[in-house]
């Protein structure tokens, strides 16, 4: 389980606009990671989709949480990005794991890969933001 740039650049994204706490426009997000603004322009209308963001045009425009950022978890960012076959993936095979019991790596991999899961489910922007704000005032 690895994570592709894109979902980096979406985390990060969303971990900045829970920290600002009001619509922002996608360039300031980008400039303040330092996030390519085109890539980060292309990935709204995903989450926009998937319920995690609104977006609203005009001169007080931006993009904002739809739902709570205590309520959007990393797995939520995952799965938008990514697809609900992520989930599914094996390190050791090129294709989705069927869960076959004759995989001999499989009572390796699957207990990790649900603890995985499990972080990400139960992991929020909202943590996220919270602990990354603790460590900068130390």
């Amino acid at each position: 389980m690895l994570y592709s740039l894109t979902t980096k650049y979406a985390v990060i994204a969303l971990v900045e606009l829970a920290e600002r706490e009001a619509a922002t426009p996608v360039r300031d997000i980008a400039r303040a990671r330092e996030i390519p603004s085109a890539f980060l322009a292309k990935l709204v209308p995903q989450l926009v989709r998937a319920g995690i963001l609104s977006s609203t045009r005009g001169k007080n425009g931006g993009i904002s949480f739809a739902r709570s950022p205590s309520r959007v978890s990393l797995a939520d960012v995952v799965r938008t990005i990514e697809g609900e076959g992520y989930f599914r993936e094996c390190v050791f095979e090129l294709f989705p794991c069927d869960g076959r019991p004759g995989c001999p790596l499989h009572d390796l991999w699957d207990p990790l890969r649900d603890r995985i899961r499990d972080f990400l489910e139960d992991t929020t922007i909202k943590s996220v933001a919270d602990k990354l704000a603790a460590a900068k005032e130390r």
